[in-house]
Order: structure tokens, then C-alpha cells, then sequence
């Protein structure tokens, strides 16, 4: 059994609402793979031979309706930057699928016309949901999608995911996380999103909301990899967008608190990556850290150095090598923050250079205390 997934964001839940289960299905991701099969786009998907019948008995004559027509333009046109499915989880559920209230708008849409497709994409959706009688469809067969949950939740093996990475990180990071799970749909590259992004430069006050993060998981039992296969390896996606909750953040603050250039301290070729939208520092800290997650939960890293860029492995061998001691000693570093300086002296010992030590941080009770604004008040959803 094969697991491909994709990470992205939604709008928090406040403080007291009840948490969602770590794994679930959900009607707008799977009306959107309902489309994305009659698209012919993954004519692989769905696996089980009566769930396909299902869909294509429940749906195949719809396959001229303009929300097909709709999709199979935007994934031609958009290739591996499609973000539909990430930005159909800023709308409510079909056929409705009106936009969420709230200050968080969907990504990918800075662009007015970008943004014009999107809105006539959903207006094709709606009439598709409504005239097919999709959310029918979808409530009677949620067995099959508990089905294809139960299943996928059993090959990632972790229950909680999100608590693992709060566990070795050491700090509550105030988000919400949970893995939706479809038979159906294939996201493409861009599949990673946290609304609000935890960014202290675009979000110093971290406002109202929860952090929240949201995985896209296409099930697909003895097919072989479905799709575009973003993490090298499908474990990477239990941990690798709640990690960037603290990562970016506290990343940030290390070197706000340093002080000095960039290049003084990572070398001018990390520093000039870090300073870019690549950032290497960052996501070579996050490999580090899924690699480490991985061996705490199965005994053996999956996201080991592959040989295809020598930088990176390098880099990532002497993060995991240091990240050990943390791990050894967690009385002594009971949070991954208080061990930031000891950790990101791996860039300047790569780098041949000797800066003067970072200073202790300041004591952090919660991912929050890491930017420069603190908690307003929540609201719901």
C-alpha cells in the first residue's frame, strides 16, 4: 500500500472547540476528485473496483459539465502549481461551498485573474454538486471513506501525529492538525499551507486565530506511487508542515536575538539561500527533524541523505548527528528552542567560520512567545 501526500492550511478552530480526529475524509476534497476523475487526469485512482464503480455509475454522464472542463484546463495550465484543493478548504462544504468568514483568504490568488478562475471554478462546482446530487453520494458512502481513513491511518502507523511533533519540539505550538484522507484526489506541488503562516515578519501579531494544518493524503492500495510525489518519502508528511509552525517562527527569532548578518554566520551561500524563498537552512532544519521524528516512531529514519545533492546531505547529516544530543539529554534541553543555538552552530562549523556564540533565548512557554506580538483574543471559526 502507497500513501502520497500533500500539506496545506485552513482557518483555526478557537481554543474550546472539540479537536478533530488526526484523520478524516472531507466533501470538498472529494467533490474535487470526484471532477479530477471524470477529467480523466488519474485515470489510476480510484483502486477499489466498487468504489470506482460507485463514482462512475453516480457521476460519469456529468462528464461535459463545465466544472470538469473547468478543472482539466487549470491542471494543464498550472501543471505542478495547481492549488485548488488547498484553496477549496477556504469555502464551506458543497454544495454551498461559500467563502469562510474571517481576515485568511486563499493563497495562490494574488493574481486578479488567477483569482476570476477560481471564483468561476467554484461557481462551476456548485452547480455540479447540486444537479448530481453529490452530497447524497458522499453520505452514503462514508463507509468507504472511513475505509480508506482506517487504512491509510494503519500504513503511516503514528495515531497522533501532531502530538509527536509537540512532544520533541517540547513547546505547545497553539495550532490544530489533522490528515484528510481521499480515495479520489491527487493534489500536485503546491500542497503546503498554514493559515495564518507563521511568519513574524508578514505576521508579528499572530492575531485571532489558531495555526492550522491540514494534510491531503491520496489513498491508493497496491497501485504503486499515485501522482506527482512531493515528499520523497510519504512519512515526511506526518511531520513536515507542523514542523515549520515552530521551525519559521523560531528560526526568525534566533537571528533577530544573534544579531549580525546572515552571511556572517551561515556563509554566503546558505545565507543567501536563507534569505531567499528557497531558504536551505530552514528546509534542511525540517528534513533534519522529519528524519529524527521518523526514527523515534519506527525505529529508522525514512528521509535519509539520497546522494542527489551533496550540500543538502551533508547539512542534514550534521543537523540529525547534533539533534541526538538533544535527544539524549532532554533534561538538560528540555525544549528544542533552548537547544536553537547549540543546533544552528552546525551552519557556521560547515561553513569554516568561528562567529561569536549566540546568546541563551529568552524561556518560551509556547510557540507564541517566539514573535515579536503576542495572542489577541480568539474567535470561532
Amino acid at each position: 500500500m502507497i500513501l502520497w501526500s500533500a500539506l496545506l492550511g485552513v482557518v483555526g478552530a478557537c481554543a474550546s472547540a472539540a479537536p478533530a480526529p488526526a484523520y478524516a475524509s472531507d466533501p470538498r476534497i472529494e467533490l474535487l476528485g470526484v471532477v479530477q476523475y471524470l477529467s480523466g487526469e488519474r485515470p489510476e485512482l480510484p483502486s477499489d473496483d466498487a468504489y470506482r464503480k460507485a463514482v462512475e455509475g453516480a457521476f460519469g454522464r456529468w462528464r461535459g459539465h463545465p466544472a470538469v472542463a473547468l478543472w482539466r484546463e487549470d491542471s494543464r495550465r498550472l501543471g505542478g502549481m495547481n492549488g485548488r484543493g488547498i484553496d477549496l478548504l477556504y469555502c464551506t462544504d458543497p454544495p454551498e461551498l461559500a467563502r469562510k468568514p474571517g481576515p485568511w483568504q486563499p493563497p495562490y490568488l494574488d493574481d486578479p485573474a488567477e483569482a476570476e478562475r477560481f471564483e468561476a471554478l467554484l461557481a462551476a462546482l456548485r452547480d455540479f454538486a447540486r444537479k448530481s446530487g453529490f452530497s447524497a453520494f458522499f453520505s452514503a458512502h462514508r463507509a468507504d471513506y472511513e475505509r480508506a481513513t482506517a487504512r491509510a491511518a494503519a500504513e503511516f502507523g503514528v495515531a497522533e501525529p501532531f502530538a509527536a511533533v509537540q512532544k520533541y519540539v517540547g513547546l505547545p505550538l497553539d495550532a490544530d492538525a489533522r490528515w484528510i484522507v481521499s480515495p479520489l484526489f491527487v493534489p500536485s506541488h503546491r500542497n503546503a499551507y498554514i493559515t495564518p503562516y507563521p511568519d513574524p515578519v508578514t505576521l508579528p501579531d499572530p492575531g485571532a486565530a489558531r495555526f492550522s494544518v491540514v494534510t491531503l493524503v491520496a489513498y491508493a492500495p497496491g497501485r504503486g506511487p499515485v501522482g506527482d510525489v512531493v515528499t520523497q518519502r510519504h512519512r515526511a508528511a506526518l511531520w513536515q508542515e507542523p514542523l515549520f509552525v515552530f521551525v519559521d517562527p523560531a528560526l526568525r527569532a534566533f537571528d533577530e536575538a544573534r544579531g549580525g548578518g546572515l552571511e556572517s554566520y551561515y556563509g554566503a551561500e546558505v545565507a543567501e539561500c536563507r534569505s531567499s524563498g528557497a531558504d536551505c537552512a530552514k528546509n534542511w532544519l525540517v528534513a533534519a527533524l522529519s528524519a529524527r521524528l521518523d526514527a523515534a516512531a519506527f525505529g529508522a529514519p525514512t528521509n535519509l541523505p539520497d546522494g542527489r545533492d551533496p550540500r543538502r546531505d551533508a547539512y542534514m547529516l550534521a543537523l540529525s548527528e547534533r539533534l541526538i544530543e538533544y535527544e539524549k539529554d532532554r533534561a538538560r534541553w528540555p525544549t528544542l528552542w533552548e537547544f536553537l543555538p547549540r543546533l544552528m552552530a552546525v551552519f557556521p562549523e560547515k561553513a569554516g567560520l568561528k562567529p561569536a556564540p549566540a546568546p541563551a533565548p529568552a524561556p518560551a512557554r509556547s510557540v507564541r512567545d517566539l514573535f515579536p506580538g503576542r495572542r489577541a483574543a480568539e474567535t470561532p471559526r
